[in-house]
């Protein structure tokens, strides 16, 4: 399994897609910085300072997350399939090796390459947030600083469990388009539960959370945002209302954190049964 975890870390490493999304976070990350340093020296009103404070953060992290997942999909999508496409993995399955502990190589390994990208960029954030002045980033404790990366890390996790789960069931290019429509749906489900709650409709706002149950990736980098920044003016209040730039809705109950542990559990388990039973060698 150990081998398998290098192999696939090492692979995704070398892959044009984690070197195109790694340039792609650099570049945001360059014009976020150039972007908070004309935005901060600007004549902006006292009351409103605070806000535009939380909108520029809020920017970065969405952005941050919505790439991770990205990532996290792309690497994920073929790592079996692509070894069932290429008979690679009957070589690799006529070692004594059982395929539960394949399974796990792979998870582990894009576990750990997702991670080590999550982290950097994560870091990066809060550098140049801090080295420019934005007080939502100066204002964080060591303490809100690691348990703002640890949530930041959930939600491409859960990815992952999914992902890794279709590729057992589907080719690379299909399951990767499944895959993007899924995780676009919890931002949908945000926005549809946010006009539910302006309607007053409950039936809409149902809606919302049945998208929000299929797709639960947004909620999970909600928590990271509250975390980060739980206090807000009147102001910021609206904002994080408004979700930003995909949708928001109501905090998320106890039961929701249980849901989703349950979820991505229940996919790995998913992923070992299914390719326990595939018809390979």
């Amino acid at each position: 399994m150990i081998a398998i975890m290098r192999a696939t870390f090492g692979e995704a490493a070398r892959r044009k897609t984690f070197i195109v999304m790694g340039s792609i976070a650099i570049l945001f990350q360059l014009l976020w910085g150039i972007l908070l340093h004309y935005a901060l020296r600007m004549d902006i009103p006292g009351g409103l300072i605070d806000t535009a404070s939380y909108l520029l953060t809020t920017m970065g992290l969405q952005f941050a997350s919505m790439l991770l997942a990205l990532l996290t999909i792309m690497l994920a999508a073929g790592s079996v399939a692509s070894d069932l496409d290429t008979g690679l993995s009957h070589g690799i399955l006529s070692r004594p090796i059982r395929r539960a502990e394949y399974i796990l190589g792979k998870f582990i390994g894009l576990v750990l390459i997702t991670a080590a990208f999550a982290t950097a960029f994560y870091a990066l954030l809060l550098i140049i947030g801090g080295l420019s002045g934005l007080v939502t980033i100066t204002a964080l404790s060591i303490w809100r600083i690691l348990g703002g990366w640890l949530l930041f890390l959930t939600a491409p996790l859960a990815v992952l469990c999914l992902t890794l789960w279709g590729s057992t069931r589907f080719r690379t290019v299909p399951n990767g388009i499944l895959m993007i429509f899924i995780y676009i749906l919890g931002n949908i489900g945000g926005m549809v539960e946010l006009v539910g709650q302006l309607l007053s409709s409950r039936s809409v706002s149902s809606a919302g959370v049945f998208l929000s149950l299929i797709s639960p990736f947004h909620v999970l980098y909600l928590t990271c945002e509250e975390f980060i920044m739980p206090s807000a003016s009147l102001a910021q209040n609206a904002a994080r209302f408004a979700g930003g730039l995909s949708g928001g809705g109501n905090p998320p109950s106890t039961l929701m954190y249980v849901y989703i542990g349950i979820y991505a559990v229940a996919f790995m388990l998913f992923a070992l049964r299914s390719f326990s039973k595939k018809d390979i060698i």
